[in-house]
Order: structure tokens, then C-alpha cells, then sequence
């Protein structure tokens, strides 16, 4: 699990124009919440979040440093929403959610699939019908990704969430049947295949009633 510590400052104004005077001085707004403390709304320094999480990978742990009038207090939190402009990827708000390292959270962690199917060799292609899993554990056991074993399939065969190996801590929180990859047999050979089940229908001979 990566952590990141942050420096934040609480925020007492609020609305559109509040958000515009943050944002063109390089802060985003942002708001700490959990269900054993009151909301706190705070500004996060943009330059700072982003280079912070790009070094962190998926899913960090923040140790909030927030700056109030009566002193700078220490959060532990999970960044649950961040809401981003389509047209230019600025940031328009964060939401931080408490945590406790001894309570189990819900997070989703990205898959990452390992090893050459056998039904690569047959023409096969692999489809990755899931790029992540949504799992609970521990703050301290959030893995980075989840490798997924692929080598095994055939053409035709599925690994599904019941089947692969979690890290220990860890448990799906999505049912055991959902397909994560499936090796999908060549086009070439469908195509070829219904002609041949047409003419060796038309071969066969229809029964008659007697």
C-alpha cells in the first residue's frame, strides 16, 4: 500500500465564485468526510495532488495535513470522487473519505492479465471483458493491481473472479461467475464451420412418418 501525505488548508468560503478564485490560484476544492467526523472543506494544491498520485499508483493512502485556525491536524484518507473537466482534464472537486486501518474498506483495484493463453497458438484472441475488481480489505492490504493467470485458457474458455488468486487480506466483492477474459475462437474458423454443418445437414436424410 503507498501512502502520500499532503498538505491541505480548510476552506470557510464556499459556492462558484469561492471554486473559481481557488482554481485560478492553482488549488482545487475539495471536502474530508467520514462517519465518525464532521465534513471538513478544504483546498488541495493542484501541481502537488496530481504529481503525488502519479508517483503513488492506484488507490494511495492520504495523510492529510490539514491547516485550521487552531493548529494543523492529521487525517488518514482514501480519495473516493474526483470529478474532472471533459474539456480540459482540470480538476473541479475531490472527495476524501476517513479511513481506519483497523476497518475494512471497499476499493476497486485494476486487473492485470499474465501469461499466453494455450488458444493464442490456435488462432485464438484474447478479449479482456473487465479492466478491474472491486474488493474489501484492510487499508494496509489495498493491493496496486491483481494479477489474473491466463495462461491456461483454451479457445473458448473463460477465467471468471471465482478462480483467480487474491492477495491474502483480500476478498471480491463481485460474484464468483462474472468473466474477468475470455479466449475467442478465430472469425476464419466460425465462417468455415457453418458451410460444412449445412452441407452435412442437407446430406442427411429427413425421416418420414410411416
Amino acid at each position: 500500500m503507498n501512502k502520500v501525505t499532503l498538505s491541505v488548508n480548510q476552506r470557510t468560503e464556499c459556492g462558484k465564485g469561492a471554486a473559481r478564485r481557488l482554481r485560478a490560484a492553482g488549488e482545487a476544492p475539495a471536502i474530508f468526510y467520514g462517519r465518525k467526523t464532521e465534513p471538513i472543506k478544504i483546498s488541495i494544491n493542484v501541481h502537488d495532488f496530481r504529481k503525488a498520485v502519479e508517483q503513488a499508483g492506484s488507490n494511495p493512502l492520504f495523510d492529510l495535513q490539514i491547516k485550521e485556525i487552531g493548529g494543523t491536524t492529521t487525517r488518514r484518507a482514501l480519495l473516493k470522487e474526483r470529478q474532472i473537466r471533459p474539456l480540459d482534464g482540470s480538476l473541479i472537486h475531490l472527495d476524501f473519505l476517513e479511513v481506519f486501518m483497523d476497518e475494512s474498506i471497499e476499493v476497486t483495484v485494476p486487473l492485470e492479465f499474465e501469461g499466453k493463453p494455450v488458444g493464442i497458438d490456435k488462432g485464438g484472441i484474447l478479449q479482456a471483458s473487465a479492466k478491474e475488481l472491486r474488493v474489501s480489505c484492510l487499508p494496509d492490504n489495498i493491493p496496486n493491481v491483481i494479477i489474473v493467470d491466463v495462461s491456461e485458457l483454451d479457445l473458448g474458455h473463460s477465467v471468471h473472479v471465482g478462480q483467480i488468486t487474491l492477495p491474502s487480506g483480500v476478498s471480491a466483492l463481485q460474484d464468483s461467475g462474472v468473466a474477468l477474459a475470455t479466449v475467442l475462437a478465430p472469425r476464419a474458423a466460425e465462417e468455415e464451420a457453418a458451410p460444412v454443418e449445412e452441407a452435412e445437414a442437407a446430406a442427411t436424410p429427413e425421416k418420414t412418418e410411416d
